[in-house]
């Protein structure tokens, strides 16, 4: 069930970056003196046991460089919104035009808000499949290329995927689009719905769905000015902080993006030239996550200092003034 899968998401989550921090950063010694390999101090077992998982830890392997790797989450249901703004780091969804990826980019950052995180530490990227030539003849030409090597029969079979693989076929193509009620609601609630949505307010029979469902939309089709324009668009616009490629044409829409898009985009500064951190989290320039451990031990440590300190600083028996 769709409530479910987010359920076990947020456990499994808190599982694996729990067990993430098994090894404080500071807790291999390696001291050949004394034959020290480990603090056993700074080892910690996880001990979980929840509704869907029981896990001891602790892992076997130490913390990396970035801390815990960076989370990302794709979900675009009510749902899947709340999970991402309140445990990712960066979020793939999907939108067909500029309007629908702002109205999703404000409510996800509204919701990071809301949850008491940073809206600059959290990317949406939406998926795009950009088709550029080197005129917009031949950036048309790939385009309709592309849209005539979807076949219906595959059109269908993907189709049915949103919808719990529902079997498409026992309905006719050329009537209209079929009324599924709450099916898909527990498999890909939010594309199902934008689905059906879709089919209701243009009156679209199956084939029309299933050939819309399946093709690339124009979005980012033409030379490699009017993609960077909007590429630019969608970023300045508040419509997205970068993007999830797809390879429209295989062997063929990457290498024109790289040749003909990128260097456009690098001379407006909205493509970076070279890489400044060694790591994905550095890159993204995501704060490095502190381990929970050393957290907690800081905290006693400065909580014993500061009773300490209290202490010191209150009047002995033999300060005390006279009655």
């Amino acid at each position: 069930a769709h409530d479910v899968r987010y359920r076990l998401a947020g456990e499994h989550l808190d599982v694996v970056q729990g067990l993430w921090d098994s090894w404080e950063d500071d807790a291999l010694v390696h001291d050949k003196a004394t034959g020290q390999f480990f603090d056993e101090d700074k080892l910690h077992k996880l001990d979980h046991q929840g509704e869907f998982f029981a896990v001891e830890g602790p892992l076997n392997i130490a913390r990396s460089r970035q801390g815990q790797p960076v989370i990302f989450q794709a979900g675009a249901s009510h749902d899947g919104r709340t999970f991402a703004a309140q445990r990712a780091d960066a979020i793939f969804f999907h939108a067909d035009t500029f309007e629908e990826a702002q109205a999703y980019y404000r409510d996800v950052k509204a919701r990071v808000r809301a949850e008491g995180r940073n809206p600059d530490e959290v990317f949406l990227l939406p998926g795009f499949r950009p088709i550029v030539g080197r005129t917009e003849q031949e950036a048309a030409q790939r385009y309709e290329e592309l849209a005539a090597l979807v076949p219906i029969e595959n059109a269908i079979a993907a189709l049915a995927r949103p919808f719990s693989d529902h079997d498409f076929s026992q309905y006719p193509l050329d009537e209209p689009f079929p009324d599924l009620g709450d099916l898909g609601r527990n498999s890909q609630q939010s594309a199902s719905d934008r689905i059906k949505q879709h089919a209701r307010e243009h009156g679209l029979t199956l084939r029309e769905v299933a050939l819309w469902h399946a093709r690339p939309k124009r979005t980012f089709v033409g030379t490699a000015e009017q993609v960077a324009d909007e590429i630019q668009r969608w970023f300045e616009g508040g419509a997205a902080d970068g993007f999830n490629f797809f390879e429209a044409l295989p062997n063929t829409s990457l290498k024109a993006f790289v040749e003909l898009a990128v260097p456009v985009l690098q001379a407006r500064g909205l493509l970076r030239t070279e890489y400044a951190a060694e790591t994905l989290r550095g890159n993204l320039s995501l704060p490095v996550p502190e381990n929970r451990h050393t957290v907690r031990r800081n905290a006693a440590a400065r909580a014993a200092s500061a009773s300490a300190a209290v202490a010191a600083d209150a009047p002995s028996a033999q300060d005390a003034v006279p009655a």
